[in-house]
């Protein structure tokens, strides 16, 4: 991978994006995700407050205020975030080709588990909805997380950190109770790794984050309809 000086002494990687770490975007990302985390215990442990889809609003209304924020102060930081760069015929090619073989997979294993995958017009709905949810998620380990590890020496190249990010994906799930019939196979490391693998590959290669949430919101709820409900 081909690196070059910047004049402020910054270096640049992958089609002149800036390479550094932003702690300031850590730690809005940190912020969000506690108050998150906060919105989550409140809507199980407190439903008289009824919190309800606040908890997927108010991530996602912050996460556009900050970006809106830093954005005007610094348009750069666009790109950076992959939320203005061009999505190109192969961008889309490649995530329709992964997005078919996602649903095959979770297809496949919702006939494993003894259900019968269909598709219904509340689905659509459903995952316009969930865009709001997997937005914040994205742009935090994406926009933020994978542009700030992809500066660390180590990790940088076209497949290291994708392999890490699978890696670390699949084993955090790896003692989820739930595994194949008859297999000591945790059914989530099947799909957590690969999904990992190539969301690092396809952000670091392409460059944007928007196909990215809109095949998460569509993997989500075809995964909720299609695998859960069954466990």
């Amino acid at each position: 991978m081909e690196s070059q000086k910047l004049p402020d002494g910054d270096r640049t990687v992958n089609d002149n994006i800036a390479a550094r770490i932003d702690w300031r975007d850590i730690k809005a990302g940190l912020v969000i995700g506690l108050l998150y985390a906060i919105l989550l215990v409140l809507k199980m442990k407190a439903p008289e407050w009824r919190v309800g889809v606040s908890a997927a609003n108010v991530p996602f209304i912050l996460t556009v205020a900050y970006i809106i924020w830093r954005g005007r102060r610094e348009p750069e930081k666009l790109d950076t975030w992959g939320l203005t760069t061009p999505v190109t015929g192969m961008a889309v090619l490649v995530m329709a080709v992964f997005l078919g073989m996602t649903a095959a997979l979770l297809g496949t294993t919702g006939l494993l588990l003894g259900g019968k995958p269909d598709f219904e017009p509340q689905y659509v709905f459903r995952m316009v909805d969930y865009i709001i949810g997997a937005f914040p998620q994205q742009f935090f380990l994406c926009s933020v997380g994978l542009a700030s590890l992809a500066t660390l020496p180590v990790l940088r190249g076209s497949w290291r950190l994708p392999l890490a990010v699978g890696m670390c994906f699949g084993v955090a799930h790896f003692w989820t109770p739930v595994h194949f019939p008859g297999s000591v196979l945790p059914l989530q490391v099947v799909a957590t790794a690969p999904m990992g693998f190539f969301a690092a590959w396809y952000f670091l290669r392409f460059r944007n984050i928007l196909p990215l949430t809109i095949f998460h919101a569509i993997a989500y709820v075809l995964y909720s309809q299609w695998v859960v409900h069954l466990l």
